[in-house]
């Protein structure tokens, strides 16, 4: 009898309600071609670049109307366009060599790695607990001026963590299941803005 009024209860209390859609905060239609530059990382490895591809599957998820050009390291593209520094300058310059009018850059900071292994028959496994943040922003070619930035952190256990010096490298023959989850968790903590919701509207 009590869940029966329970029931009817919560039915009354959506009776005149709506799921709404609810579009995203920035909408990226307006750049159309975005450039983006392969985040950078104090950590060796492949963790970077994973990352990368992971913010643009998160980007043009909600928004695949757009299209996002890799233009590759910051290295590369400076070489390419004959300056020292990401500035004003450089990304005129970006703008004119690649025709983009926005670029996305971030950077990925790898802290507090506590590694560890296991050894088995035929196997060794390389862990470690990572604290990471990652922060992104997207520039207008035409001033350098920042025109959207976020950033975000996330710690977890992930595998293919091998030291080397005073530092920590990620190589993992399956980057997705070595590190896939905590690459996601900072793409999407970072991205909600480019991504649409829904949300319920009574009336």
């Amino acid at each position: 009898m009590r869940n029966a009024a329970l029931a009817v209860a919560v039915a009354l209390l959506l009776v005149g309600c709506a799921r709404v859609y609810v579009p995203p905060a920035i909408d990226l239609g307006p750049h159309e071609v975005i450039g983006l530059i392969e985040f950078k990382s104090n950590a060796k490895g492949d963790l970077a670049k994973f990352v990368t591809e992971k913010f643009i599957d998160v980007v043009v998820e909600d928004q695949d109307e757009i299209r996002i050009v890799e233009l590759g390291t910051e290295a590369e593209v400076l070489e390419a366009v004959g300056e020292s520094r990401l500035g004003p300058d450089a990304y005129k310059a970006i703008a004119d060599k690649y025709d983009v009018n926005t670029v996305f850059t971030g950077t990925l900071d790898v802290s507090e790695v506590n590694p560890s292994c296991a050894f088995g028959p035929g196997y060794a496994s390389f862990e470690g607990k990572v604290n990471a943040r990652l922060s992104a922003k997207l520039v207008e070619t035409s001033n350098g001026g920042t025109v959207w930035s976020n950033s975000a952190r996330d710690e977890r256990t992930v595998a293919g963590v091998e030291k080397f010096g005073s530092g920590f490298s990620f190589q993992a023959e399956d980057p997705e299941e070595a590190y896939g989850k905590m690459a996601r968790s900072l793409c999407r903590r970072i991205t909600y803005e480019f991504r649409h919701t829904y949300r319920n509207k009574c009336l």
